[in-house]
Order: C-alpha cells, then sequence, then structure tokens
C-alpha cells in the first residue's frame, strides 16, 4: 500500500514517515504483575509455597493447608514506570513516559462456611495487568528543509497513548487429600479493556511576497476494545518435612463477550508551490461496533520450596505457550476514498480489506522467579527476590503500533520488603524495581523530514514501586 501510494504520500524525503511496527508494553508480558504483598517482594516464587490467599492464582492446591480464614489487601501505593526511546521520531528526536500509578493488586478473603473436612473455599479480585503510556514530541524546522523543496518552515507533531487495565475474578476450590497433598482448581472471569491512540501529523509553509502556500499531512489511528471471558487453573501441591514441590495447569481464555470501535485516517492536501506535483488523497475508514476477542495461552508452572525453621528459599517457573497470529478486530472496512482512482489497483483493494484490522500473536515464553524470606527475631521477616519477565511479542502481517504498547524488550524485576507478623495479623511494605537491558527497536514513527528509513531507536525501561500488603486472621 505504501508503496502504490508514493506519488500521493509524502515518504521519506518529504514530509513525514510512518512507521508500521509494534511495540509492546504489559500487552506482551505475563509476569508484569505478581500478586500479595509477600509474593510481590519474593519474586513471585510461590508456585510451591502459598499458604495465604494468593494461591488461588499461584496454586489452587496450596489453598488447602491454610488454617485460619483470612482477609487480604495488597496493593502497589505507588508505582512508577518510565520508558525512554532514543530516536523515538527519528533521529535527535527521543520520546520519553513517566507515569504515576495506584491501583490494587489483589483483594481476596476465605469463604469460611464451608465445613466440609480439608475443603477449603476463597475468592479473589486482582489487576492481572495495567498499563499507562503517554508520549507527545513535535520537531521545528526555520528556514525550511532541503527534503522538501520549497518550503520555509516544517513542523511535526506525534501523539500517542496507550491504555490498558485487565482484571481477573476468581473462585477457588482447594481440598487436602492428606498432610502431604493439596489439589484445587481456580475459575477465573477475565475483564479486559485497552484503549490506544497514535496521531502523526505534519506541515510545511512556503511564504513569497504576500502568498502563502502549505503542505498538510496527517496520519490517525484510534481503537478501543472490551473482552469478558474464562480460563481456570488447576494445581497440586506436595508437602514433605523440610521440601514443598507445586505444578500448575492453566488454561487457554474461553471469550464469552467482546466488542470494539476503531478509526483510521490518512490525508495529504497541499497548495502552491511546497512539494508542487503531489496530488491530494485521503483514506478514512471508521467502525464502531466491530466483533473484538482476544486469547491467554496455555501455561505450564513448577515451583520447588524449602524450608527451614527461620528460612524460606523458593524457586518457580512457567512456561507459556505460543499463540498463532489472530485478529483483535477484523470489522468490515469500507473506506472512504479521495480519489477513486486509487481503488483502480488489485493491490490496493487487497489493503483496503485489511485497513482496520488489528492482529497480534505470541511467541514461548519461560520466566522464572528466585525468593528469600528469612525471619529476623520474632516479629519481623526479610523478604528479597529477583524474576524475570520476558516480552511474548511477535511481529504479525496487521500488526499495528497501537494495539501494543511501549516494551518489545524483556524486562527483570528485583524486589526487597520487611513483614511483621502480630498473632492475627501481617502488614508488609518492600520496593521493586524493574529494567529492560539497552536495545535496539524501530522507532515508533518518524517525524524529521528527510530521514533514512534505516534510523534505530535505543529503548531502556525502568519500573519502581512501592509495596504494601494487610493480612487479618480469623478467628476458627
Amino acid at each position: 500500500m505504501k508503496e502504490f501510494l508514493l506519488k500521493y504520500k509524502v515518504i521519506g524525503c518529504a514530509l513525514f514517515q510512518f512507521i508500521s511496527m509494534s511495540v509492546c508494553a504489559q500487552v506482551d508480558h505475563y509476569w508484569s504483575q505478581q500478586f500479595g504483598a509477600v509474593s510481590t517482594l519474593t519474586g513471585g516464587a510461590m508456585i510451591a509455597g502459598a499458604r495465604d490467599n494468593s494461591a488461588a492464582f499461584y496454586n489452587p492446591g496450596g489453598l488447602a493447608y491454610i488454617e485460619f480464614p483470612n482477609l487480604s489487601v495488597d496493593g502497589n501505593i505507588y508505582k512508577l514506570d518510565k520508558i525512554k526511546l532514543s530516536d523515538g521520531g527519528g533521529t535527535g528526536i527521543n520520546l520519553n513516559s513517566a507515569q504515576l500509578s495506584i491501583y490494587p493488586s489483589i483483594l481476596a478473603g476465605m469463604i469460611s462456611y464451608v465445613k466440609v473436612q480439608g475443603l477449603k473455599l476463597s475468592w479473589s479480585l486482582l489487576t492481572r495487568n495495567f498499563n499507562n503510556v503517554m508520549m507527545s514530541t513535535r520537531y521545528a524546522a526555520e528556514g525550511g528543509t532541503s527534503a522538501i523543496p520549497g518550503s520555509d518552515q516544517y513542523l511535526g507533531e506525534l501523539d500517542y497513548v496507550n491504555q490498558l487495565n485487565e482484571q481477573w475474578f476468581g473462585l477457588c476450590l482447594s481440598y487436602r487429600i492428606n498432610k502431604n497433598l493439596g489439589i484445587g482448581i481456580t475459575n477465573f472471569g477475565t475483564y479486559r479493556g485497552e484503549t490506544s491512540s497514535i496521531t502523526n501529523n505534519s506541515r510545511a509553509v512556503s511564504v513569497k511576497d504576500t502568498n502563502a502556500s502549505m503542505s498538510l499531512s496527517s496520519s490517525t489511528q484510534t481503537m478501543k476494545y472490551v473482552t469478558v471471558g474464562t480460563l481456570f487453573k488447576l494445581g497440586i501441591d506436595w508437602e514433605l518435612k523440610h521440601w514443598r514441590i507445586g505444578f500448575t495447569i492453566t488454561t487457554p481464555s474461553i471469550l464469552l463477550y467482546g466488542t470494539g470501535s476503531t478509526r483510521r485516517e490518512e490525508s495529504y492536501y497541499s497548495s502552491g508551490t511546497v512539494n508542487s506535483g503531489r496530488q491530494p488523497y485521503m483514506i478514512r475508514a471508521e467502525d464502531k461496533s466491530a466483533d473484538a476477542k482476544y486469547k491467554h495461552p496455555w501455561s505450564f508452572g513448577l515451583g520447588v520450596e524449602f524450608r527451614t525453621g527461620k528460612t524460606r528459599i523458593a524457586l518457580s517457573a512457567e512456561y507459556f505457550l505460543a499463540i498463532k497470529s489472530y485478529n483483535i478486530m477484523s470489522p468490515d472496512a469500507s473506506p472512504m476514498i479521495y480519489p477513486a482512482s486509487l481503488k483502480d489497483s488489485a493491490q490496493m483493494q487487497n489493503e483496503l480489506k485489511h485497513y482496520l484490522y488489528y492482529s497480534t500473536a505470541s511467541k514461548p515464553v519461560f520466566n522464572a522467579g528466585i525468593g528469600l524470606d528469612q525471619m529476623l527475631g520474632k516479629s519481623f521477616s526479610l523478604l528479597l527476590g529477583a524474576r524475570t519477565d520476558f516480552s511474548s511479542y511477535t511481529p504479525t502481517e496487521d500488526s499495528r503500533v497501537m494495539t501494543h504498547g511501549t516494551g518489545q524488550w524483556d524486562l527483570y524485576y528485583v524486589s526487597t520488603g520487611l513483614s511483621y507478623h502480630r498473632p492475627k495479623q501481617i502488614i508488609t511494605l518492600g520496593f521493586t524495581y524493574g529494567f529492560s537491558l539497552h536495545k535496539q527497536i524501530d522507532p515508533i514513527a518518524i517525524i524529521t523530514p528527510g530521514e533514512s528509513p534505516e534510523v534505530r531507536s535505543g529503548v531502556f525501561a525502568q519500573s519502581f514501586g512501592i509495596v504494601l500488603g494487610y493480612t487479618y486472621f480469623f478467628p476458627r
């Protein structure tokens, strides 16, 4: 499509070049969020050792070992996510996002009226994924630029937003077969909402005597969707003296409801001498009620934990299977096109069928975490943890920059904190830090005229979090 529009569209040496690539954030990460303050601060290494309400997520089989009904409230008091894309808008044009968020990690409790021996039932509400990225920049050139003949002034602008909120509500049923073995299953209901937009505008102006001419080029994409579904997590937790071993299976999600809206528009207009000889054009399409879907993968988790009187060392790992390319939304575009002759090409007709498609896919991912819980005296315990959070991103034919946030890169987390133990309650406070290694990726967009399409962007991402947890134990 881009090749076909060369004589209509300003590309590279003209006003701007829009790069059709996808960078991703927690949209493409499975271990960005951990649940429960202790779990978060010990690297999420709880598949074999969860003995609080977070077991409903980490390993439903571990819930069967809980002796006292309890209520847990855990959250990220403050979470600061910073992303820097060097040359993300073209050479010398950096993109930055720094967003402060406050949201609950997990709210969970036991259902105490279940009286069957060895049977435990709990509920949980958790923030499975949360993302908020905003980037905005502009580039101005006085006196014109050699890339745009006849221009005296040039202005390029870029605005990008990606916001994601995914909530899971779970009911967990767990049964302790004997003193050494617990099994369980959690049924999660899932809600996922994502809103994204990217706008790239440029203007070139030429003033001669009392006459002025202008060239305008614009590209806008907006997308919003909501999906509701369900999935299951099964777990086995085996305990023997100093050792605990856990194994889990998480099923793919089943879509119950999905709807979305999307709009895309590209246009170019020129009056006078700036970029003379280029024909104006416009392509616009919109669907306000498209069907939407989102898929979660199969995953398999394994955990091992070693305990002494005052020390707990835990390891956990989880493998996520790949997901083949599919369309989040595939609405009938039926775009408005000017001039109509643009539709004469068979290549263009095929492109227009996919004009509003938004596809995604996931590659296999293997994540691992390690944690230490060390008692300090009678009332305090030191928590230490580290974990990986590798990206599942893989490009597809109809990948869009909007359907992923910013974070094509792998992430690494370290954490530390303290727990204060009382007879009926536990209070936990700690800190987490996540970072990416420096990596070269394609820019989100190029807003500098005359830029080589070979330009690369360097990325570095960081995350800072304060975690607070409170657990209250009810009497038997």
